[in-house]
């Protein structure tokens, strides 16, 4: 493996105790795990990153609230790296979607005031665009990046929607690159599960090949962490065992490794 592997402690390892997720996932062979605010109060090491995807959009003062606090955890258990969005979270059921100024000023400020809060405790505030939000493709995740001094989490599913080139933006945003989700997708902006989906890593359109050389030539070294939301697929052939879920992607990350640098 050229990077450390990670995976997100979501799709199940939610309801599990953090101690017990770690072990889990160090005996199947991943080096480091990206919990999220379900662990917030027991999160153990290894970790390489805190996901808290707050909604900057609907609810402003209360996401940079609870992103403080998550950087007050990162920074007193040496976790690097807050993952944070833009909002409006459509997946959530108050949010709804919006692209006027105001969203846009709301979003912004807050996360200019986490990442002057993250600074000087040593934490990077890593924005991942994404589907449904404000900095959702190329152009609008540009517009965050210029106004704020956020780092990138660079999930290359969400960009399979928007049609941005992923290996182009590999390379233009190279040293703003400070954590990388591994997750795969088909399909177009709209609605999850009719218009786009998430699914099993190397069975969507994200370019594997392409993305680990732009990753290699720009020299990326930090971890590569498995989201995995593949949750049709999760109910139905695993019966929503988390453990099962991570077992196939390392498998996945692994044979897709092989095949890109054979």
């Amino acid at each position: 493996m050229k990077w450390p592997i990670a995976f997100m402690a979501n799709v199940g390892f939610e309801d599990l105790p953090a101690q017990q997720v770690a072990d889990e996932l160090l005996e199947l062979g991943y080096d480091t795990i990206e919990w999220t605010m379900e662990h917030i109060e027991t999160l153990v090491t290894p970790a390489c990153a805190l996901s808290c995807q707050q909604d900057l959009v609907t609810e402003p003062l209360q996401g940079l609230q609870v992103t403080r606090h998550a950087i007050d955890i990162a920074a007193e258990r040496e976790i690097p790296i807050v993952n944070v969005l833009t909002g409006p979270n459509l997946w959530e059921p108050n949010a709804t979607a919006r692209h006027d100024s105001r969203a846009w000023e709301s979003s912004i400020d807050a996360l200019n005031k986490a990442c002057d809060y993250a600074q000087p405790l040593g934490v990077t505030i890593s924005l991942e665009p994404c589907w449904g939000t404000l900095a959702h493709d190329s152009v609008t995740a540009r517009r965050v990046l210029d106004a704020t001094s956020c780092s990138v989490t660079f999930d290359p599913s969400h960009f399979v929607m928007t049609g941005d080139s992923i290996p182009s933006l590999v390379r233009e945003w190279s040293e703003k690159i400070a954590h990388v989700h591994l997750k795969d997708a088909f399909g177009r902006p709209g609605s999850e599960g009719e218009d786009f989906h998430f699914c099993l890593l190397g069975e969507g359109k994200v370019p594997w090949q392409q993305f680990f050389e732009a990753l290699d030539e720009t020299g990326y070294s930090g971890p590569l962490s498995v989201e995995f939301e593949a949750y049709q697929y999760l109910r139905q052939v695993l019966h929503n065992d988390p453990v099962e879920a991570a077992r196939i992607s390392l498998a996945q990350v692994q044979a897709l490794m092989a095949y890109c640098y054979q």
